[in-house]
């Protein structure tokens, strides 16, 4: 497993993981907020994924402490670096995906046809309302 991070957790090598974005599975991903050099930004970086809570826990757990020794041996750590992490249901990504692509066509006032929205399939909170006028039937 490699690690995209600028100090990389030691530990995580031995972890047996699995791929984040296989849409296909329940996953528990791992994610450090720190600056990304390559993006000039701060941001949620994925650290690894299980198909397995409590190795997700484990690793989440001993990240945490880690970060936190480093800060109390006063190495240079930004107060808002942290760990964090989520399970993902299985069609996570594909449902994030037809929201985002249901938002650009209504913000582009876009035809979206019956079709079309009865193959979205749309994240919790995202539902559609369509309303038909008389000039429509």
């Amino acid at each position: 497993m490699s690690l995209t991070l600028g100090r990389s957790p030691t530990h995580t090598n031995d972890v047996p993981g699995v791929d984040p974005d296989d849409d296909t599975i329940h996953r528990w991903v791992v994610r450090h907020y720190a600056q990304d050099s390559d993006r000039h930004e701060r941001r949620h970086q994925v650290v690894a994924a299980f198909d397995n809570e409590a190795e997700f826990l484990r690793l989440l757990r001993g990240l945490n402490d880690d970060l936190e020794r480093r800060r109390d041996a006063g190495d240079p750590v930004d107060r808002s670096e942290h760990y964090s992490g989520h399970m993902l249901e299985p069609g996570y990504r594909r449902r994030q995906q037809d929201g985002r692509l249901l938002k650009r066509l209504i913000r582009r006032r876009a035809t979206i046809s019956d079709e079309l929205i009865e193959r979205l399939e749309l994240p919790q909170g995202m539902s559609i309302k369509r309303s038909r006028s008389e000039r429509d039937d």
